[in-house]
């Protein structure tokens, strides 16, 4: 899948540009725990939870029919040949096998694996090449070998859990390439820095992007493709993991007849057929039976498998799956997120014409495939479909078009399945997150479950810890995935109040609700606990705390840690406590003395329905070539819990969110605040020694704005950057003392930013910052304009963070509480 957009006055699909990809907790603000975990700190020494894999979860029956896209292998494209640095878990993600066995527990287990031509095969088979360029890039046809490996790493991680995964060749019919001189040799080549060493250029005029084409002097030939498909099944058509091969990503605007680049009118429809053959040939060669999938002109989409586009459909062969593409959006470019703009801005809708978009848009432009397939006795399959998820119009149409989709038989996979960073709470996704201890399902999921008959499903709430003015809170307990009969809960009070309701029922099928408000008592601390009717295996969501203290800072004198988590529910912060750490954010348990952290749930009251603020790390490290990150671990020092980050190469944890874009003006699963916006940041924290480093950071991964803690030889620093390049930098004038816990804080305003160490005030400035939108907050590291930033190399007990301007004597009830979990 990439970025495109479609034409309304002309033929459906016709393209007009294209743009490259570019606990108790989560709000229950009781006790940081999960069942089976150590308590906190701040209640007293802990010991470390005893390490063990638990038993994972029995797969379901069928895995053969329905699976998701593990994207993130193909993302580095924009730096191909033109950077020395091409970095796994930077600039492109290979799928970890917890993600594989993840998905399949959950009845995914046909999956796609996107990736990149040009990295696995360096050199096409008919490169002039001289010795210098075949020593940097490799021999003309030869597969990088790291590269292949983790393609193999992957089908071994199928292959263990009983699933497939097709070998999805994502390169549109084009392959960007260097400029070879009449002798072979390429201008500015130089050798890539490990692990993967592909070469670059230092002069960027010398890479272009080559196009099939079956005209005289064709950049790409039928035997250039042919050959890669060759080797391909040579290599893997035998392992028991390997699902297929999908020939081309969405061909499009091919050269005219005779012509030999790119067009967008007036294409050769007969390009691609001449080189799907090809390429069925070599594989056939090699593997008489194995699938193959074919994808269609016009970028194959479900509407334009017809003759129009395709009049070389059917071809001859056995074993061929036609794959088509099919979104929800006016435009099917997978990029409408917002229903009310789609019908408000756009009346023409792709495969269908003129006119509006509706709920049955999926499902026409399905039907125009699986008519198609009835009619010509072939096999088609959905390779990539997604749901947006801030509308139930969305999830309604999606229902509708997957129904479809199973009934006629049609194998299905999930676009944006894969954890690359870029991936991380895309509208569409397919992501698992974590919530209140547990691995949070995508809403796209459910109709996926549903429509395959897999009643698979977790419960969970959300909402305000806190009234504000007095009143009530509105409490919304959710389901993800699939109910295949209702599921009624109850809820009661500790301590009075009033609610709203007491019985909860969330109906059968997918991604169900229900809602209720409680108004407490004045002046209290109210525990709400669910009990249920015994479905879902007796899932509740954790009990959760309602605080309506009228004086939090006064009662902190009481119980320091109750008036902490009343201002925290007041403000709707997030807090992270490193008590929490799980290892996994699929199928995790609490993390042991030297375990990888890779997920900590918000313990505060900065999430919502369908916005949790989690905070994880998904970097693989499986195996061999992977880079130099890696996820914290978890120590115990003193009886207090904490992740360690000073292995080299160790990063953090990191919660990616969406930004408002035309698109989607109003996504719910947004970071707290923004560079503009009053907030505050306090985190507990012990230095090994004279450190620098970012120690949390709230930013935009893609830019370079921020706002952040760190720490500068050993010396607190809060820092903040606009978009506009202006940097307010507040250091403290001592260094922190080596191994002694510490808090820093940061408090922002419109012109007023301010540092704080150990409670007491470090610097301070009077800046007007530009506005700027965070799409992420990080611990322990950053991540800047498309790469990581150096962590402190310290160690993490906790962080609280929020939008909103505490009084001093808020800001120092939470600057006691968060160096209570550090043991000060």
């Amino acid at each position: 899948m990439q970025r495109r957009t479609f034409h309304k006055g002309a033929v459906t699909t016709a393209v007009l540009g294209l743009f490259a990809l570019v606990g108790c907790g989560g709000g229950g603000g009781g006790s940081s725990t999960s069942a089976g975990a150590a308590p906190g700190p701040g209640t007293g020494p802990v010991a470390s939870p005893t390490p063990g894999t638990p038993a994972p979860p029995p797969l379901p029956a069928n895995l053969a029919t329905m699976g998701t896209n593990f994207a993130g292998m193909e993302w580095a494209a924009g730096r191909l040949r033109v950077s020395p640095e091409i970095l796994p878990n930077e600039h492109f993600s290979v799928p970890r096998a917890a993600d594989v066995t993840y998905m399949a527990t959950q009845g995914f287990g046909r999956n796609r694996l996107p990736i990149q031509w040009e990295l696995l095969q360096p050199m096409l088979s008919d490169t002039p090449a001289n010795a210098q360029a075949r020593a940097l890039i490799g021999e003309p046809g030869a597969f990088n070998a790291a590269y292949a490996g983790y393609i193999t790493a992957v089908f071994d991680a199928h292959a263990a859990v009983g699933a497939r995964c097709i070998l999805d060749l994502h390169n549109y019919c084009r392959y960007r390439d260097f400029r070879f001189q009449p002798d072979g040799s390429v201008i500015g080549l130089a050798a890539g820095g490990p692990p993967l060493g592909h070469a670059y250029t230092t002069d960027p005029s010398q890479v272009w992007t080559r196009i099939c084409a079956t005209a005289p002097g064709a950049s790409i030939t039928t035997a250039a493709l042919a050959d890669f498909w060759s080797r391909a099944a040579a290599l893997w058509k035998d392992h028991p993991g390997f699902g297929g091969y999908g020939l081309m990503n969405e061909p499009h605007d091919m050269p005219r007849p005779g012509e030999t680049v790119e067009s967008t009118s007036g294409e050769d429809l007969m390009i691609w057929p001449a080189f799907a053959r090809a390429a069925i040939a070599a594989i056939r060669a090699v593997d008489p039976s194995g699938p193959i999938y074919v994808s269609g002109n016009a970028w194959g989409g479900a509407m334009s498998i017809g003759p129009q586009f395709n009049p070389a459909w059917p071809l001859a062969g056995d074993n061929l799956v036609y794959e088509v593409h099919a979104y929800l959006d006016a435009w099917n470019s997978g990029t409408g997120f917002d229903w009310d703009v789609e019908l408000r801005e756009k009346d023409y809708v792709a495969g269908v014409g003129p006119g509006r978009m509706t709920l049955d848009t999926g499902v026409d432009r399905m039907r125009i495939a699986t008519d198609w397939a009835r009619a010509n006795g072939q096999r088609i399959a959905l390779t990539e479909a997604g749901m947006p998820i801030d509308d139930p119009r969305w999830e309604e149409a999606f229902r509708r078009m997957v129904e479809h989709t199973r009934d006629n038989g049609v194998e299905m996979q999930s676009w944006m399945g894969g954890s690359h960073w870029q991936v991380r709470n895309f509208p569409i996704h397919h992501t698992p997150g974590w919530h209140q201890n547990r691995t949070l399902e995508p809403q796209v999921a459910g109709p996926m479950k549903a429509a395959d008959g897999i009643a698979l499903a977790a419960v969970f709430d959300d909402g305000p810890g806190s009234p504000q003015g007095g009143g009530a809170v509105t409490i919304t307990v959710y389901v993800r995935g699939h109910l295949e009969r209702p599921l009624t809960l109850t809820v009661a009070s500790d301590n009075g109040g009033a609610f709203s309701k007491t019985t909860l029922v969330i109906p059968a099928g997918a991604n169900g609700q229900d809602s209720y408000s409680f108004t407490p008592g004045p002046d209290r601390v109210t525990t709400l606990s669910y009990a249920s009717d015994g479905s879902l295996g007796g899932q509740v969501p954790p009990p959760r705390k309602v605080y309506s203290l009228a004086d939090p800072v006064a009662h902190a004198a009481v119980d320091l840690a109750t008036a902490a988590m009343a201002l925290i529910a007041r403000y709707g912060a997030g807090k992270w406590d490193m008590a929490d750490g799980h290892t996994d954010f699929v199928q995790g348990w609490p993390a042991g003395e030297g375990e990888a952290v890779r997920a900590v749930a918000d313990s505060g009251f900065a999430s919502s329905p369908g916005n949790a603020m989690e905070m994880l790390n998904w970097f693989n490290q499986d195996g061999p070539n992977m880079g130099a990150l890696q996820p914290p671990v978890m120590r115990g020092t003193a009886g207090r819990r904490h992740t360690d980050h000073t292995a080299p190469g160790s990063t953090g944890l990191w919660c990616k969110k969406a930004v408002p874009e035309p698109s989607k003006p109003n996504p719910r699963n947004r970071a707290p605040y923004d560079l503009q916006d009053p907030h505050f940041v306090v985190a507990a924290v012990r230095l090994p020694g004279a450190n620098s480093g970012v120690v949390f950071q709230a930013s935009m991964a893609e830019n370079a704005w921020y706002s952040e803690l760190a720490v500068r030889n050993g010396q607190p620093q809060a820092r903040w950057r606009d978009r506009n390049g202006q940097v307010v930098e507040l250091t403290a004038a001592a260094a922190l003392a080596p191994e002694a816990p510490a808090v820093l804080s940061l408090v922002a305003a419109p012109g007023s930013q301010q540092l704080r160490v150990n409670g007491s005030p470090a610097g301070s400035a009077g800046a007007s910052l530009a506005s700027c939108p965070f799409g992420q907050m990080l611990i322990g590291f950053g991540f800047l304009q498309g790469r990581a930033v150096p962590g402190f190399g310290g160690h993490v007990y906790g962080v609280i963070a929020g939008r909103g301007s505490p009084s001093a004597a808020e800001l120092a009830v939470l600057e006691q509480y968060a160096a209570s979990l550090g043991g000060a």
